[in-house]
């Protein structure tokens, strides 16, 4: 008895499918990761201010954080990232970036995100001309604006204590 199986049209149409799928991914995976984005600068004119920093002492740095208000990882980032300010003394503004609403945050949403400073993407800076996805996650720059580099989002152990090394080298070296 011959126990070779026949193979249906529709099985090497499926598999077909399966295939092109995988490879239009990769496709998109290799446009993507190849793509030159723009270095991200914290004074962007599209970014519409909301709430500015107090004037005072200049941080040595701030911290954005990515922030869609209806994500509970975003405020928990941010509420994680206000406790580690709090409890290590950490030497950085802590700053809010609102992301991916089409309407201007309203007051009570503004007052929530309880931040030094408030900025509003209200055209998808962050997104379509940075290249960034991560809500909750951190872009570092320096005083005058310029990016330094992205921290993972402050939500679990891992990234605070590596949030935390970063500020207690900025806090001994005194900047970036």
């Amino acid at each position: 008895m011959s126990s070779v199986r026949r193979v249906s049209f529709a099985e090497w149409l499926a598999w077909g499918l399966v295939a092109a799928a995988l490879v239009a991914l990769g496709a998109l995976w290799h446009f993507d990761r190849t793509r030159v984005w723009e270095s991200p600068r914290w004074d962007d004119a599209a970014l519409i201010p909301l709430r500015l920093a107090e004037p005072g002492r200049a941080p040595i740095e701030t911290w954005a954080v990515a922030v869609n208000p209806l994500c509970e990882h975003c405020r928990a980032s941010l509420a994680r990232g206000l406790a580690l300010r709090r409890a290590a003394r950490v030497p950085v503004r802590l700053a809010v970036l609102v992301v991916d609403t089409r309407r201007r945050p309203s007051p009570a949403t503004v007052e929530a995100l309880g931040a030094d400073e408030l900025r509003w993407d209200s055209t998808g800076t962050w997104r379509r001309r940075w290249g960034h996805r991560v809500y909750g996650e951190l872009l570092c720059f320096d005083r005058a604006g310029s990016y330094l580099r992205t921290l993972a989002p402050l939500a679990d152990s891992i990234a605070a204590r590596r949030a935390l090394r970063i500020a207690a080298a900025l806090s001994h070296e005194g900047g970036s």
